[in-house]
């Protein structure tokens, strides 16, 4: 019903400003799977107990699997990868990175359904957030500017609610909106790595802006050649096969000669 009829619950009347300004709306915002504020937000009627173990059970199934990817293949290879990047041995480089493809790709598919398909959904289940748009079909991107625009639906709006929109409102081009979003995404991805590594290397910033050609590239050869498909396969093997490995590499490489850690000799860690 509308607001003020004696059919409607007092929890499901719709605020107006100032009457969302209470501590309980604050820390519902604060709890709620979403970057993005607004006076009200869609709400589910119930929490559905069988539905909500189903998830829990997944994501106890999944973390298990992607802990056993980390310690049996990535974790070996990446520690064998230390002496070729002391010595810059290219041919075993290579060798490292290709060898790191298949399980980092495995390991960050795993991470992003525990995080994006199963916790976020259990969080908006328990707090009965309604809306469940977590992520879109970014596994079919034909551009790179597809996928950041499908892959992460939270961090995706807060950014053009925050960023672009505001940088196009002030007389920006798209263009140009487009590049402060991305270098904004760079600060932000390098901070979640450089924080907790207590270093700062410009890594996961770099590979931020780098995508700001393949963007174009993708784009390219989508008008180029009126295929997707193309456009698709430069993002797997731009960033499933090839990113994921080096970054993965370097800030270990960089992070053992900061602490000084001793590493094993090749060979020895399988």
């Amino acid at each position: 019903g509308e607001r003020g009829s004696p059919d409607t619950p007092a929890e499901w009347a719709l605020l107006r400003y100032p009457e969302n300004l209470t501590l309980g709306n604050l820390l519902y915002f604060l709890a709620a799977p979403t970057l993005a504020y607004q006076v009200n937000f869609p709400r589910t009627p119930h929490v559905r107990m069988r539905w909500l173990a189903r998830r829990l059970l997944e994501l106890v199934f999944v973390l298990t699997a992607l802990g056993l990817i980390v310690q049996q293949y990535i974790e070996p290879a990446v520690i064998n990868s230390i002496r070729p990047l002391q010595k810059m041995d290219w041919p075993r480089l290579i060798e490292r990175v290709l060898k790191l493809a298949l399980p980092s790709m495995y390991a960050w598919l795993c991470i992003f359904y525990c995080l994006f398909h199963v916790w976020l959904n259990i969080l908006a289940e328990l707090l009965r957030f309604g809306d469940r748009e977590f992520y879109k079909d970014w596994w079919n991107a034909a551009t790179v500017g597809d996928y950041w625009r499908l892959w992460n639906m939270p961090v995706h709006k807060w950014l053009l609610r925050h960023v672009y929109y505001p940088g196009i409102r002030y007389g920006m081009s798209k263009w140009s909106a487009m590049v402060l979003t991305f270098f904004v995404s760079a600060v932000f991805h390098e901070l979640v790595l450089g924080v907790p590594l207590h270093m700062v290397r410009f890594w996961a910033f770099s590979g931020m802006m780098l995508q700001i050609p393949l963007v174009v590239a993708t784009e390219y050869i989508r008008k180029r050649l009126a295929r997707d498909e193309l456009g698709n396969y430069v993002f797997w093997i731009t960033f499933c096969v090839v990113g994921q490995p080096v970054s993965v590499l370097m800030y270990f490489h960089d992070y053992v000669t900061m602490q000084r850690i001793e590493v094993p000799p090749m060979g020895t860690v399988t």
